[in-house]
């Protein structure tokens, strides 16, 4: 009986510890190295993923390529948890000055607009995190 009260409150530890063990840093955007040229337009096609790096950087995964977007000025509601709307996006790709809404999902309100910039494909490693 008292082993396996010993074997619980080991696992229980070991199940605590892992919870809290350490994330990896948040990256800044801008030191991560660039594997081409800027440019204005990318394919959204067959699908692109958005992840928020600031309130002036928005970061698009496509598969396993990585852009920077460096917005036209700064969008303070851009959140990981708000929903991104795009306004005006050019057949098949997200280019330069297309404007997107920053929407609160749960309100559905409009918290702002927003315009991308040029698209800097970037190395990003794995398990990178943005702020």
């Amino acid at each position: 009986m008292r082993s396996d009260q010993l074997l619980i409150a080991t696992g229980l530890l070991l199940a605590t510890a892992s919870a809290f063990a350490a994330k990896p840093p948040i990256t800044d955007p801008a030191t991560l190295k660039t594997t081409g040229d800027a440019r204005n337009c990318i394919s959204n096609m067959p699908q692109v993923s958005t992840t928020p790096a600031g309130s002036s950087v928005l970061m698009f995964q496509s598969g396993s390529r990585w852009y920077r977007n460096d917005l036209r000025s700064s969008c303070p509601a851009l959140r990981d948890d708000r929903v991104l709307v795009f306004r005006n996006v050019q057949g098949s790709q997200y280019c330069a000055l297309d404007q997107f809404d920053v929407v609160e999902p749960a309100g559905r309100m409009n918290l702002g607009s927003c315009a991308l910039g040029k698209f800097t494909p970037v190395e990003v490693p794995k398990g990178t995190r943005f702020k």
